[in-house]
């Protein structure tokens, strides 16, 4: 089964981390379309709606995996209509939901048709409390989208967030030690982290997708050794 990875730095952790706890799993074969510091906002930067349909395009995946949004608190500018609209505009959820929208519509196999299935996975808690509640706004607007086209949505507020719904920066392990889950920089993971981002978004795409269950089920049990 091959598996696209689409997105900045989030996408790119998880990419390596199933990498390095996948090696020598023939069953999936991992492609790396990821490009950190970029987001859905800046197309003048960098257009993820035509690189996403061009790595669909050249890889043939079974399954897509988006994950972005981590500098997607900048304004979203639209060359080609001349626009820049601020943070939480009107013209700026109109904007990025059309963004999302095009990328969810790659994964053609959400209908039942031939392609890939694509899994959006969704924004996590964050340390600083303004990213995280521009987090949440932006995670209204990617699961609006993502549904919208048929999207598996693989919600991730509710791992990193403890009881009160606060940042969650550690877990206890079995053994009673804490194990940390985030980064210093309050928005990415540690390797444990991915892993468990990892487990959560193969187990939900098997549960929504029973076709693929038999082939992910294998690579969710390495990831919990």
């Amino acid at each position: 089964m091959g598996v696209l990875f689409l997105g900045d730095s989030l996408a790119q952790g998880l990419y390596l981390s199933m990498v390095r706890s996948l090696r020598g799993h023939s069953g999936l074969r991992l492609v790396n379309a990821t490009k950190h510091a970029t987001g859905l906002t800046r197309s003048d930067q960098y257009d993820w709606v035509a690189a996403s349909r061009e790595a669909v395009q050249k890889n043939s995946p079974d399954l897509v995996l988006v994950w972005i949004g981590a500098n997607d608190f900048r304004p979203l500018v639209d060359r080609e209509r001349r626009l820049r609209a601020d943070f939480g505009t009107t013209a700026f959820v109109e904007g990025y939901l059309a963004r999302v929208e095009a990328i969810a519509g790659l994964g053609t196999g959400n209908h039942g048709g031939d392609g890939p299935v694509l899994a959006w996975i969704g924004l996590p808690n964050m340390r600083d409390r303004r990213f995280a509640e521009a987090a949440e706004q932006l995670n209204q607007l990617q699961e609006a989208g993502a549904r919208q086209q048929g999207a598996v949505w693989v919600p991730s507020w509710d791992l990193t967030s403890d009881a009160n719904g606060e940042f969650l920066v550690s877990v206890a392990g079995p053994d009673r030690a804490e194990y940390r889950l985030r980064a210093d920089d309050g928005v990415h993971f540690s390797d444990i982290g991915y892993r468990m981002m990892a487990r959560r978004t193969l187990g939900v795409v098997a549960a929504e997708r029973p076709e693929m269950a038999g082939a992910l089920s294998v690579a969710i049990g390495e990831l919990e050794a």
